[in-house]
């Protein structure tokens, strides 16, 4: 009787040494979890600034462009020779590619800030 308590007491404290491993990989674990979630918001809120800037960037040069445009528009109405209306005619399609331009790289950078976000969230740990 005495030799199978002192092998019960030894599974339980070989059961508790083990516990005890577990529970503290466990909270490693769940600290490195935290930090990575402390991480992953710090970077997104970050992507999201970036995009606020470039979302304000991308307005105001679109303002401009139709500023630009509206101005093109009214210096037509006053043309009175070809040389200038080839001048204003130019004008307009410069603007007009700088526009589309523009909405591109908007696009663009948009999409590529989305992809690196996704990317950050997705990344093991």
């Amino acid at each position: 009787m005495f030799s199978s308590s002192k092998k019960t007491r030894l599974r339980l404290e070989a059961l508790v040494t083990e516990l005890s491993e577990l529970r503290a990989r466990v909270n490693e674990q769940a600290e490195r979890i935290e930090t990575e979630s402390g991480h992953n918001r710090k970077v997104l809120e970050r992507v999201s600034d970036i995009e606020t800037r470039i979302t304000g960037m991308g307005a105001e040069l679109s303002r401009q462009l139709h500023e630009l445009g509206s101005d093109i528009d009214e210096l037509s109405k006053r043309v009175d020779d070809d040389a200038t209306s080839q001048a204003v005619d130019a004008l307009k399609a410069a603007q007009i590619r700088l526009a589309t331009e523009q909405a591109r790289y908007e696009i663009t950078f948009r999409q590529d800030l989305a992809d690196l976000a996704n990317q950050l969230l997705k990344r093991p740990r």
